[in-house]
Order: structure tokens, then C-alpha cells, then sequence
């Protein structure tokens, strides 16, 4: 099964791109500025994702900033 990977650009910061990678028994959540990575990431649920309004922002082909 192949990881269904969806990158979303910050609303507020144009340069911040989040990668929100689905996996089988949650979620993990990544965000790049200027296509580098910042921190390690964290594996979450999509409950938590959403509270902070990830999934409200444009989707965006990649991290390419």
C-alpha cells in the first residue's frame, strides 16, 4: 500500500507548506519553510490536524517554496 502523501500551504506564512502523510493507523504531520524541513515531525490523529485548520489551506503539489 503506497503512503498518500498531501502537502498544504500555510495561509498566514507563504513560505510554510505542511505535509500531511496518511498512514494505516493514523496520521503524520511534517512542515517545511522554504523547503526545508523544520523539526523531526509528529505522528497524530486527523481530529488533531484539523483543529489547527491544516486541511482548510490550498493544497499545493510539493514543498517547493
Amino acid at each position: 500500500m503506497a503512503l498518500q502523501r498531501n502537502y498544504y500551504r500555510d495561509r498566514w506564512n507563504e513560505k510554510k507548506v505542511w505535509e500531511v502523510v496518511k498512514l494505516v493507523g493514523g496520521y503524520y504531520l511534517r512542515q517545511y519553510i522554504s523547503g526545508q524541513q523544520v523539526g523531526r515531525g509528529m505522528k497524530t490523529s486527523k481530529k488533531f490536524i484539523k483543529s489547527i485548520g491544516v486541511f482548510e489551506f490550498e493544497k499545493v503539489g510539493g514543498i517547493a517554496g
